[in-house]
């Protein structure tokens, strides 16, 4: 590379000028009027030939009609449309195109299982494919009548593929059918002939893969079916309104064979059922019927109720049971209605409260619209609501005089649930409440306090029993145990002179009352009842740990204190 750098530079490089003719230009001619006229003549007359020359060129390659303006000429035999088509653009085509390839595209992602689709999918391809070619020699109209042909094609094959599924579900359907309406086949003659027919000339077109033709197929099958399901139902139509005619007359014969005849042609028809099952009690009702009437007529609503009750369970159809039932319950509703009204009146009179309030709802349940007896409701039961009210209340002020403070709550709060708003009732319950807290707290301190008695921690136990003191109530008086606790607490609050004596080497420690000191000989301390840690500590020396119990009521404790066993001896 470097040698190549080296041979370069060597040569020796060509200047070329920028104006080769540099020199040598001559001098422009100035333009005068008759040099513009002459190149004006002279031009036109040159422009002239030369188009003159191009269109006897044209003319001769492409024909002398080739400038003439053309016209659609329609031939023997040639539609307009035909004429017409000999000016599709390239737009138009191209459009027709466009919509074929995105037609093409969704029936490529469409299932073609069948092997005539597969055949239909093959050629509408091809198809496509020759459009394509015609398109590209720019033969428009050749190619628009292709693709407007295969969009019909893709269209009709689309519409097939869909029906696939109906006609498949169709052909299932119009067999099962012919099976379940072949009880109809001699009310409706030649039918279900035509049913069956059409259903086999469906399952070829399905086989030959014309879904779209199997449908209108199983369809026309449909109809007859249709009209054999009509004279089915018109035959059973017509035995059930004998049935109800019959039975409507107590023959009981009559309905049976009615029915009987219906349920031939319509097997578990519920209507031929339930005529059956009427027509075999259609005696017994009749009989309970005349029975409830008499009943009714002795005023005795109750029983005439019953049997038309029974005449009803036997016939749930019959108008005259129902109607008969309803009547003489309504009667009978009207009695214990008027008794009920009575007996509340009575108790309202002497103010038992609870007895009107049971017997106006026993009213309510016969006739729950009755607004006078709602009212009385209403007034009986705030009367009866006042009156519990007081109860409660005096019942919490008897309690809390006996400084039964639990049962006292209770009063109040049952007080409280008939009133909430109850000034005395909240006063009360507060109080009561405050005091058994109040005794809780007491009991608690208490208890404490015999615990760190019992530990020998008497200044704990006597701080927790002036606690207790403190929030027992005033009329609470001392039991013998807390009396006796009491005793033993105050005997044990005052100092006692414990004498401590040591070497004058010992530091002699009381812990958590007294600092580390010497004690030359010895040293009295007064120190209040309780349990003591007593630690003696030398250098050199091991440390003495003594535990110090100090009461009141027995003699004064005297404390040597020596630490005597070296620390160096094993």
């Amino acid at each position: 590379m470097p040698d190549e750098i080296d041979s370069n530079a060597a040569k020796k490089r060509r200047i070329i000028h920028w104006n080769p003719d540099a020199g040598r230009e001559q001098v422009s001619r100035r333009w005068t009027v008759k040099r513009i006229l002459g190149w004006s003549v002279g031009g036109f007359f040159a422009l002239l030939c030369t188009a003159g020359i191009v269109i006897r060129g044209v003319k001769m390659v492409l024909g002398p009609d080739v400038f003439q303006p053309r016209t659609a000429v329609v031939t023997p035999g040639q539609t307009v449309a035909d004429a017409n088509s000999a000016f599709i653009n390239e737009a138009k085509a191209s459009q027709a195109q466009e919509m074929a390839s995105k037609s093409l595209r969704d029936l490529r992602r469409m299932p073609t299982d069948h092997p005539m689709q597969m055949e239909q999918m093959i050629i509408m391809e091809k198809s496509f494919h020759e459009g394509e070619l015609v398109l590209k020699k720019h033969e428009f109209a050749r190619a628009f009548a292709i693709f407007e042909a295969l969009n019909q094609d893709m269209d009709a094959f689309t519409k097939n593929v869909k029906s696939k599924g109906e006609a498949k579900q169709g052909y299932d359907k119009i067999l099962l059918r012919i099976k379940d309406l072949e009880i109809a086949r001699s009310l409706a003659p030649g039918a279900l002939e035509a049913a069956f027919e059409a259903a086999g000339a469906g399952r070829q077109l399905l086989n030959d893969g014309n879904f779209t033709g199997a449908k209108k197929v199983f369809d026309r099958g449909e109809i007859e079916l249709a009209r054999a399901e009509q004279a089915l139902a018109a035959h059973v139509r017509e035995n059930l309104l004998v049935g109800q005619k019959a039975l409507s007359k107590g023959e009981k014969e009559e309905a049976r064979k009615a029915f009987q005849a219906a349920m031939e042609k319509s097997p578990g028809n519920d209507v031929a059922t339930k005529g059956l099952k009427r027509a075999e009690n259609i005696d017994r009702v009749y009989a309970l019927i005349q029975q409830g009437e008499k009943f009714e007529k002795e005023a005795r609503y109750a029983e005439a109720a019953e049997s038309y009750k029974k005449a009803f369970a036997l016939d749930g159809f019959s108008a005259a049971a129902q109607e008969g039932q309803s009547r003489a319950s309504r009667l009978e509703k009207e009695t214990k209605f008027a008794g009920a009204k009575a007996a509340a009146d009575e108790a309202l009179k002497t103010r038992d409260w609870n007895k009107a309030i049971a017997e106006l709802q026993n009213a309510l349940k016969v006739y729950p619209q009755k607004t006078d007896v709602q009212a009385q409701l209403k007034s009986a039961r705030e009367s009866a609501h006042k009156e519990a009210v007081q109860k409660a209340l005096a019942r919490g002020f008897e309690y809390e005089k006996a400084y039964q403070w639990s049962e006292a709550r209770e009063a109040y709060n049952e007080t409280l649930q008939l009133d909430p708003d109850h000034v005395e009732a909240k006063e009360g319950y507060t109080r009561a409440g405050t005091v058994i807290r109040a005794l809780l707290q007491h009991d608690k301190y208490i208890e404490a306090a015999e615990q760190l008695a019992n530990k020998a921690e008497f200044q704990g136990a006597i701080r927790r029993f002036n606690e207790a003191m403190a929030v027992k109530p005033s009329y609470l008086v001392n039991s013998d145990r807390v009396q006796q606790l009491h005793v033993m607490l105050m005997a044990q609050n005052k100092p006692v002179d414990v004498t401590f004596r040591s070497d004058g080497d010992t530091w002699v420690q009381i812990t958590n009352f007294r600092a580390p000191q010497k004690i030359t000989d010895s040293l009295t301390i007064k120190i209040l009842p309780g349990d003591y840690e007593v630690i003696g500590r030398r250098k050199g020396y091991r440390d003495v740990n003594m535990l110090l119990q100090v009461r009141n009521g027995t003699p004064p404790p005297v404390v040597t204190v020596t630490c005597k066993v070296s620390s160096a001896r094993n």
